[in-house]
């Protein structure tokens, strides 16, 4: 009996479904990032624990910097305005402008605005709880 009831269900919402799928008008899905490495090419890999994710809206003034730091968790980028130019241990520079989507890496790296005008990334954090973000070249408390 419970199988039958199971391979209703399954039926309903085989029906079903395309009817719910079709709902949605003027929808358009443009993939930004679709990767399993870090930007630097490492495995990504999330932290142990009870996962935290963290957004944030990081902006750089003209002329400003990170300063020389790394994150213990996989972050991704995406550049709202402006752009930045991001130096990293061993790799070349890398400009990312407005528009772009990108995966930190794991190895010191410093942002740069080489720009007239801000640049504003939105920041996502995928750690565990009680976990701090950024390491810090020259210490820090971790968080921004």
């Amino acid at each position: 009996m419970k199988s039958i009831s199971i391979i209703v269900a399954a039926s309903l919402l085989a029906v079903t479904f395309p009817a719910y799928a079709g709902d949605a008008t003027g929808l358009t899905a443009t993939s930004l990032l679709d990767t399993k490495t870090l930007g630097d090419g490492v495995p990504l890999r999330y932290p142990t624990g009870d996962a935290h994710l963290t957004a944030l809206m990081v902006e750089l003034a003209p002329g400003g910097e990170t300063g020389l730091h790394r994150h213990p968790m996989p972050v991704v980028g995406y550049i709202v305005s402006g752009e930045v130019t991001v130096s990293a241990e061993g790799m070349a520079p890398r400009v990312f402008k407005a528009g772009e989507a990108f995966v930190e890496t794991s190895v010191w790296h410093n942002g740069r605005n080489e720009g007239r005008e801000p640049v504003r990334i939105l920041a996502i954090y995928l750690g565990a709880e009680g976990q701090l973000r950024v390491e810090k070249k020259q210490g820090g408390d971790g968080h921004y």
